[in-house]
């Protein structure tokens, strides 16, 4: 077959072979792959951690806030020319790559922990677009770019951290996403030309042939983001693209040019469809090469990025995700954890863009510049040449690392945060002092605080969620707007949006043992903000209401009297126990001596275990005095639950263990009360009586069977994904399943026995299987079923099926596990079952009861055949939990229950006989 080859096409091939042959050879000495690994020099692994530098040799709109009305940097650059004239629009340019990266830049990199660095190349630094060229077919080479990229890897070998090469913008730019590329729908794109093609292989042979000998150089980017359709209809980002051979050929035309002159370095490939679209791209060409991936927006579990494991495991080549971020630091250290787990490098993106604090640096927004973006937003009086040019270049002045905002959260979540789980102090926080509100410790969500929101997931969900709604100061979840408090002691920012449940906590460094006045500055709309302090994970006080000062931003103070506090350091957490309220700032002010503070519980709330319950004192305890149950009473739904023992908290000084003689559950509702003149604080004082103090129930939440349980309520998530529904409730379904994926939700079963269940579900074109296990609180398997999932012919065309499963009496797991895909899940709902000691029974009918409502007695009217004295009436919640259980049965036709110990509520009371089961709702008043 030799001979029907072409001549120059045998050549090409044999030089290709021989060029895949000898890097094997030649890159030892580079950072290079190594079957599915990359490794340096010595053969070490390598993950890479790196910073993309976008915006600094090619504009993007909205890293400039131009998106929305000039987003590819061809327009920006015209919109700014139009103000100042081309030789002022030359001039800012050359301050902008002047002043965008430098060398201060990357040893700050290096010094946060990165030890790479991709850098975004756009080609008109490098040669003329072909419409320019003085000879067709001919390339211009200009000296900027690459002098650019000679000092940025003088930078980089400095401080001994990679540098990748990434040709952000080809010739004629390569995606219909416009301002990725800097396309320009009025020319002929990558794809579209052949003159284009011929440059971007020419540029990356310029480009490794003067870099091949680098041994700082980390590999070549190919092509950042292909996104094009190269079949007619088909989505024009390439996202369902099936023919994907133009992308291979150009890829492997440009290896081919590069391996002519360097053999030494990694070459990285992008899918289409913004590097995730693989199909048709393999299999590999060369034996240095690695796939990257991006991520944006979607959850960080595992089916986020089996894709590019699989590409790694059925390809044999290193995988990198080239490009991320643009999210919360939430986000951040859940998706870096993820990538390094499963031992993917990656790149970050950006280093910094204008006002936005969710890169390491933010360039500060002149006002003058502000100015310029309203008047091409709005119109209206066009500015002067003089006052757009000082603009726009107070601008440049702004993008220099020294005039930038260092964002040290940013940082905290990309590299501490991703390995520990603690919380560290953000600022120095003083007693007696000012503490700011924004100041909250550096750390992940419910660690350093806790927000509902504090990440945006909208690829997966099809729904954008704002994680910090004001977008200031820091990236973390906590909501901060700036603020137009006037007081002195502000600092332009607060808390805002907050939420039932949300906190915040300060590490904060305690001179003196003292009660202490808290001035607290917030703004109201309206009374219903409340909240709480919280000292080493005790509350030293009760819950506070706040006022209404009449707006949000109408600031008043409201102080908070006579706060214990001890010398030391401690974590102090703001909580809010009912939301509304913004905050500014806590002013910590001495007061009085502890000992002339009355010693009082503050609050109380259940421990993990379902017996204990623990109270918080505004003082530390005399240990010495907490011995004994005596004077101390608890109701559990209104009904006293004994007290087995009462003693200190070893870890806690201010807190106090109660045990119960029984479990309770999380929808229990519970009080303690003390009489007593027998605990003691260590100043002597005695704690003062209290009665019907509300305990805090901190169980974690369990469905009651029966229930319907939303399928997006897990709390275990293997394998799925999360997205909007049309199914006629609305809301979200859970789908992209894959053998062995499986949701796990804690349940509670009051009773043992078998329970029709109903599973809502979707599937488009091939049936698949579901099991339904029930897990033991330990993980133990105690019961499984699997049903059969029928083809319903699409997505959102939901269908409900039933089934069976045999459930124990208890509190554990219910596991949801895909035996076979692929389909959608909306909710399950497990109904009633007629069921007491694992025996079916059949629902004869209503028990007749009256009064109903009742306050002390219900009368309860007994079938037939039911007067037995082995058989009782039991009384239970709706959520299926026995509160109590009726004297045995006498023979007359009306029992009657008392009640009246009773919380009131509605609930359900029944009688079970041999194989039958009577029962009927009633309400204690």
């Amino acid at each position: 077959m030799i001979g029907f080859l072409h001549g120059k096409l045998w050549q090409a091939a044999f030089i290709f072979a021989a060029a895949i042959f000898a890097t094997g050879m030649a890159h030892a000495q580079y950072l290079h792959t190594q079957g599915k690994q990359i490794v340096d020099k010595n053969g070490q692994e390598v993950i890479l951690r790196g910073m993309g530098l976008g915006g600094w040799m090619l504009q993007e709109g909205y890293m400039l806030e131009t998106n929305s009305f000039a987003n590819p940097q061809h327009q920006i650059r015209a919109k700014i020319q139009d103000l100042i004239g081309e030789a002022n629009t030359n001039q800012f340019y050359e301050a902008w790559l002047a002043n965008h990266c430098t060398e201060r830049d990357i040893d700050s990199l290096a010094s946060w922990g990165f030890n790479s660095v991709r850098l975004p190349m756009h080609y008109n630094l490098f040669t003329l677009p072909i419409e320019k060229e003085p000879v067709a077919g001919q390339n211009t080479w200009l000296d900027k770019g690459f002098t650019m990229v000679d000092n940025l890897l003088q930078w980089c070998a400095k401080n001994k951290i990679y540098l990748i090469l990434d040709l952000h913008a080809a010739p004629g730019g390569q995606g219909h996403d416009a301002a990725i590329s800097d396309y320009d729908t009025t020319k002929p794109s990558l794809w579209e030309s052949e003159a284009n093609k011929q440059k971007t292989i020419a540029l990356w042979r310029k480009l490794a042939e003067r870099y091949a000998n680098e041994p700082w150089i980390g590999g070549y980017d190919l092509i950042n983001e292909p996104n094009w359709n190269f079949t007619p209809g088909a989505n024009q980002n390439g996202c369902g693209e099936s023919n994907n051979t133009p992308l291979r050929q150009l890829y492997m035309a440009i290896t081919t040019a590069i391996r002519e002159v360097d053999k030494n370095h990694i070459i990285f490939i992008e899918g289409n469809c913004w590097g995730n679209n693989y199909t048709a791209i393999f299999p590999k060409w060369d034996n240095n090469m690695a796939a990257s991936f991006h991520k944006y927006w979607n959850n960080n579990d595992q089916s986020a990025v089996q894709f590019i494991v699989d590409i790694r495991e059925q390809q044999t080549l290193p995988v990198w995700l080239g490009e991320s971020g643009e999210n919360s630091n939430t986000w951040f250290t859940n998706a870096i954890s993820l990538v390094e787990t499963n031992k993917i490098g990656w790149a970050w993106w950006p280093m910094k863009k204008v006002n936005s604090i969710v890169n390491p640096l933010t360039v500060v927004k002149n006002n003058d510049y502000n100015t310029l973006l309203n008047y091409w937003k709005s119109g209206g009086a066009k500015p002067t040449v003089d006052f757009a040019k000082n603009a726009l270049m107070q601008l440049t002045e702004n993008l220099k690392i020294g005039n930038n905002i260092y964002r040290k959260d940013v940082i905290d979540a990309m590299f501490r945060q991703v390995k520990s789980k603690t919380a560290i102090p953000f600022a120095t926080n003083k007693v007696p002092g000012i503490i700011h509100a924004t100041d909250f410790d550096l750390g992940r969500n419910g660690v350093a605080y806790s927000d509902v929101d504090t990440a945006n997931y909208q690829v997966t969900t099809g729904s954008y969620k704002a994680w910090n709604s004001g977008f200031s100061y820091r990236n973390d979840g906590v909501d901060i707007q700036p603020s137009s408090d006037t007081d002195a002691s502000a600092n332009g920012y607060n808390i805002g949006w907050t939420q039932d449940g949300e906190w915040m906590q300060y590490t904060i460094k305690v001179d003196s043992s003292a009660a202490y006045n808290i001035t607290l500055r917030y703004a109201n709309l309206d009374n219903t903000g409340k909240i709480k302090f919280k000292l080493d994970g005790a509350a030293i006080t009760e819950t506070i209401p706040l006022a209404s000062t009449g707006g949000y931003q109408t600031w008043g103070n409201q102080t908070i009297s006579n706060v214990v506090l001890y010398k030391g350091t401690h974590t102090f957490r703001f909580y809010f126990e009912k939301g509304g309220a913004n905050i500014g700032y806590m002013k910590f002010a001495l007061s009085k001596k502890i000992s002339e503070v009355s010693f009082q519980a503050t609050a109380a709330e259940t421990a993990g275990n379902g017996k204990v319950l623990y109270i918080t004192a505004n003082k530390e305890t005399d240990a010495t005095t907490v011995t004994s149950i005596t004077g101390f009473s608890v109701k559990v739904d209104g009904v006293d639950s004994p007290v087995t023992s009462v003693q200190p908290d070893a870890s806690n000084a201010n807190r106090i263990i109660v045990t119960l003689n029984q479990d309770i559950f999380d929808n229990n509702v519970i009080t303690i009360s003390y009489n007593a003149d027998v605990v003691k604080a260590t100043d002597g004082t005695l704690l003062q009586d209290f009665s019907n103090l509300a305990v805090k129930n901190n169980l974690p939440f369990h469905f009651v069977i029966p229930a319907k349980i939303e399928a997006e309520a897990f709390v275990t998530n293997q394998g799925l994904a999360v997205e909007n529904t049309s199914d006629t409730d609305g809301g979200q379904n859970v789908g992209h399943t894959h053998v062995g994926d499986y949701l796990e939700y804690r349940i509670r079963v009051p009773v043992d026995g078998t329970y029709p269940f109903e599973a809502r579900i979707a599937c488009n074109s091939q049936a698949g299987r579901l099991e339904f296990q029930q897990l033991s609180a330990t993980g133990s398997l105690l019961n499984s079923v699997v049903i059969d999932i029928p083809v319903t012919n699409g997505w959102q065309n939901w269908k409900t099926v039933t089934g069976k499963l045999k459930l124990n009496q208890g509190s554990g797991k219910l596991r949801v596990r895909v035996v076979q895909p692929e389909f959608n899940m909306n909710w399950f709902r497990f109904l009633s079952a007629d069921i007491i000691s694992g025996t079916e029974k059949k629902r004869q009918g209503s028990l007749k009861v009256y009064p109903n409502p009742a306050e002390k007695n219900l009368h309860v009217e007994l079938p037939d055949l039911a007067y037995s004295p082995d058989n009782t009436l039991s009384v239970r919640t709706l959520q299926g939990i026995l509160v109590k259980n009726s004297k045995p049965l006498t023979h007359d036709k009306v029992q009657h229950v008392s009640v009246d110990d009773l919380p009131a509520g509605l609930y359900i009371i029944e009688l079970a006989l041999k194989d039958e089961l009577y029962s009927n709702k009633f309400i204690v008043k």
